[in-house]
């Protein structure tokens, strides 16, 4: 087994630089970890290209869903397995799929462990792997991605910044030959079901059944906030009256704002957002 186990310095806490010594006491016999780091924008989509090119036999991704996402890139419709550490601040992939976050049992896993084809989502062909958002959700992730202080946190800190004050956002949502108008808190694409550090959007996403589900979720009262929260903290969201699901391949969505996240990552897609599901596309040791 040759892998290339590519990390990001900074991500979550600044923990996965920790995977080196993991990586030296597994290397060995028939396993050889080749470790590079990401050292900036796009480094982790290059290299990970660079290991197709060569003939690794998996990529190993250490960070968060957002170096997943870029990893993933040069993996698309290839016959690599990306192999995951999560060590990132929300991890929403990794524990989507069943992964242990501890990182070392989570390294054997993704050295030894079986793969197995998952679906991709797309906006505006802007790569996601987990969950995509417009609304509220981007808002916290630009500003998240803009902050010093990462983890669960200082996530949460600019979550409750946020949601006070955010005002509904006019959408469009074009999707199974029906269009819906309304004002919202935020649309939330999901391949999976969760944000990250437990919080489940959209329980019953799964990864490899070929379907995506569109969250639309509209502003609660004040006093029902609360609410809101323990329900998707303890997998109850299906159950919130704030919340509209669409259960589709392929949608067409305008928003008045401009700002979407993909697994997490800040990125300006304009007004009009087409969305699409693509089966199958991703080998994950899972």
């Amino acid at each position: 087994m040759r892998a290339m186990v590519i990390y990001n310095p900074r991500s979550g806490k600044r923990r996965a630089p920790r995977i080196k010594a993991i990586a030296d006491r597994m290397s060995g016999n028939d396993t050889t970890l080749d470790l590079r780091e990401i050292e900036g924008p796009g480094h982790g989509t290059e290299l990970a290209h660079t290991a197709v090119a060569e003939g690794y036999d998996r990529v190993i991704s250490v960070g968060g869903d957002g170096t997943n996402n870029a990893i993933a890139q040069s993996l698309v419709n290839t016959n690599m397995p990306l192999g995951i550490v999560a060590m990132g601040s929300g991890n929403g992939y990794a524990r989507s799929i069943g992964l242990s976050l501890d990182p070392e049992k989570a390294l054997s896993h993704a050295v030894t462990g079986k793969a197995r084809p998952m679906d991709v989502c797309y906006l505006n062909d802007h790569l996601f792997l987990g969950t995509a958002g417009i609304g509220f959700d981007a808002r916290v992730a630009d500003r998240f991605d803009k902050s010093k202080s990462r983890g669960m946190f200082g996530y949460a800190k600019i979550i409750v910044q946020e949601i006070f004050g955010a005002p509904p956002m006019r959408v469009v949502v074009k999707a199974n030959h029906e269009t819906t108008e309304s004002h919202v808190l935020m649309v939330v694409f999901c391949n999976t079901r969760e944000f990250g550090n437990g919080a489940d959007i959209s329980p019953g996403s799964l990864p490899d059944d070929g379907l995506a589900e569109l969250r639309i979720v509209t502003k609660p009262p004040f006093l029902s906030l609360i609410k809101a929260f323990v329900q998707i903290y303890t997998h109850t969201a299906d159950k919130s009256e704030y919340i509209r699901n669409i259960t589709t391949r392929e949608a067409q969505v305008w928003q008045s704002g401009s700002v979407a996240h993909l697994d997490g990552e800040p990125v300006d897609v304009g007004h009009e957002v087409r969305f699409r599901l693509e089966p199958k596309r991703l080998l994950v040791v899972g």
